[in-house]
């Protein structure tokens, strides 16, 4: 039986890519947060990990990274390598490459354009985000839970962070036999993951919404 229960926020960017702080901001900002680990998850590249991989410190660090697809954003978590054409891989191309891999696929806050049911179905991603801080109204968790249970796939939780101050304000908690990576990968594909946390500050999430919204509805 699972003996340890760690608190994972599985989704934050840093300047690697559209976040405003460095990866060792956030993770002074999981810290101060009571995270176990986090995943950076920068768009298209691995660099803000790497940067922290080998940081001696208490917090486990996940390998991931967030790719755009035609059948929306997916996170990728457990991997160190990025799949060749990562700019314009398709949906079903990126999940057979990391499933070939042993890797973890999330769907990055789906509730907040349309669904891609049959892209979905036909190639199942490992998890859906059910709860992503920055989403604009709680509305939208409870969009993703029906997602989540409709596909019947684990619901997790992630902060989308662009800054240490929202680092863990959603996270998920993963209930693990091992404190590892692998343990971590293992246990939410077996569904013994729950999501927790609340929407960030409207402050915090107001900007980082409206910009999503342009770039999928217009």
């Amino acid at each position: 039986m699972p003996a340890l229960h760690l608190k994972i926020d599985l989704h934050t960017h840093s300047t690697y890519s559209d976040g405003l702080g460095r990866p060792e901001d956030i993770l002074e900002g999981a810290r101060e947060k009571g995270l176990d680990g986090l995943a950076i998850t920068d768009h298209h590249t691995l660099d803000g990990y790497f940067s922290v991989r080998d940081m001696e410190g208490d917090l486990l660090i996940i390998p991931g990274f967030e790719v755009e697809t035609e059948a929306g954003h997916i996170l990728v978590l457990g991997l160190e390598e990025l799949p060749s054409g990562i700019e314009g891989i398709s949906y079903e191309e990126l999940i057979g490459w990391v499933r070939e891999r042993s890797g973890l696929t999330v769907i990055a806050h789906p509730a907040i354009s349309r669904f891609h049911m049959a892209e979905w179905n036909r190639s199942k991603p490992d998890a859906v985000e059910v709860l992503n801080a920055m989403y604009p109204l709680q509305f939208f968790v409870q969009r993703g839970l029906r997602l989540s249970q409709r596909m019947g796939l684990p619901a997790l939780g992630g902060s989308d962070a662009h800054n240490h101050f929202t680092v863990g304000d959603a996270y998920s908690v993963v209930d693990v036999e091992k404190a590892n990576v692998e343990g971590v990968l293992m246990a939410i594909k077996g569904g013994l993951v729950s999501y927790y946390g609340n929407l960030s500050p409207v402050r915090s999430r107001l900007k980082i919404g409206v910009d999503y919204l342009k770039s999928v509805l217009f």
